[in-house]
């Protein structure tokens, strides 16, 4: 019986690349400095040696000798989001660069499900936890998140927060109600007078800070918006549909439907479809978040936008960072009315 040959060792590549085992090891395993690790030459030198002589690195190994896995876990309400999945893609093309993957969780905006997200995060030890669920006011709900959070971290993770919140932790956000405002100033502006604006629910922070600058935004131009033209339903698609549906019957009283994100236009816009209105001819309908695929198809289309890919990128530079210089990193959102950048006052 002819012996088996024994698997390629990290000793072997490094003497094949004539480089130490540690630099090696950085070199295919990512050090302090990610893939950044070392020189391009020696990199290539190590990456090289290992193709030739078969050798590939052992995650399962590398989780046991660190601890820690090279991985993230990015948790969103919504993996269908417009959104999340630009951020989602901001983090994974981040995290190749450091030579890690990412495990996407996604809560359905469900507190419950939340909860036993994180619980359920402990055991797979994770280098970094970003999340990117909208934040709340509801405070019995964010101590227990804060709760496990802490759990996570005293273990070792390092975890980083995307958009405002109250959980004392790095955070990543944009200053969504100075960008609504703004949004609001470029609107009014152009002629526009009478609005609806559909949100998500009251208690999402992202949600209110939107709502109370588009709001303030207006009231500098006399324009006042009654409670009752302002909709909070699900921060979706169907949630835009559905804000639409219930003011079916007063479409007429609005020149303007306000959408504080680009996914709630999207459903705003096939209600009004249904409803025999052609946007923007009939009922403009405006957004949040840029989503590209909308000002491609309505070039004319306001939203506001926002670096949601950056978002990611940042959230993970920041969870990697031994020590962090910041714990808030606040990205600039720019208003686009009717198609242009609006005038930042």
């Amino acid at each position: 019986m002819t012996e088996r040959a024994k698997p390629p060792t990290l000793a072997d590549v490094a003497r094949l690349a004539d480089v130490s085992v540690p630099a090696a090891s950085r070199a295919l395993n990512g050090g302090v400095r990610g893939m950044k690790s070392g020189s391009p030459e020696m990199r290539a030198r190590v990456e090289q040696a290992a193709l030739t002589l078969g050798y590939s690195v052992n995650p399962a190994a590398q989780t046991i000798k660190g601890g820690r896995a090279r991985t993230a876990a990015f948790i969103v309400a919504d993996i269908d989001d417009f959104g999340s999945a630009t951020m989602i893609a901001g983090v994974m093309h981040a995290a190749e660069d450091h030579g890690m993957s990412v495990a996407v969780r996604t809560t359905k905006d469900d507190p419950q499900r939340e909860l036993q997200i994180l619980a359920q995060l402990r055991g797979e030890r994770h280098r970094a936890i970003i999340m990117a669920t909208s934040r709340t006011t509801d405070p019995a709900r964010e101590a227990a998140v804060g709760e496990q959070l802490q759990i996570l971290a005293d273990h070792g993770a390092h975890i980083v927060i995307i958009g405002d919140n109250e959980l004392g932790f790095p955070t990543v956000t944009v200053d969504n109600h100075r960008a609504a405002r703004l949004l609001a100033e470029g609107l009014a502006r152009a002629g526009r007078r009478r609005f609806a604006v559909i949100s998500g629910p009251a208690v999402e922070i992202t949600a209110r800070d939107r709502v109370q600058g588009f709001v303030e935004g207006l009231a500098e131009y006399d324009i006042h918006v009654d409670e009752r033209d302002i909709i909070h339903t699900e921060f979706s698609r169907n949630g835009g549909y559905q804000a639409v549906s219930e003011i079916a019957d007063r479409l007429g009283e609005f020149d303007v439907i306000t959408a504080m994100s680009d996914a709630m236009a999207v459903g705003a816009i096939a209600r009004l479809r249904e409803l025999d209105l052609t946007v923007p001819r009939d009922m403009e309908v405006t957004g949040f978040d840029h989503v590209p695929m909308l000002g491609d198809v309505l070039q004319s289309f306001s939203t506001v936008e926002v670096p949601l890919e950056r978002f990611g990128a940042e959230a993970l530079a920041l969870a990697l960072a031994e020590e962090p210089t910041k714990v808030l990193i606040s990205l600039e959102a720019t208003p686009i009315v009717h198609g242009e950048p609006a005038r930042l006052l």
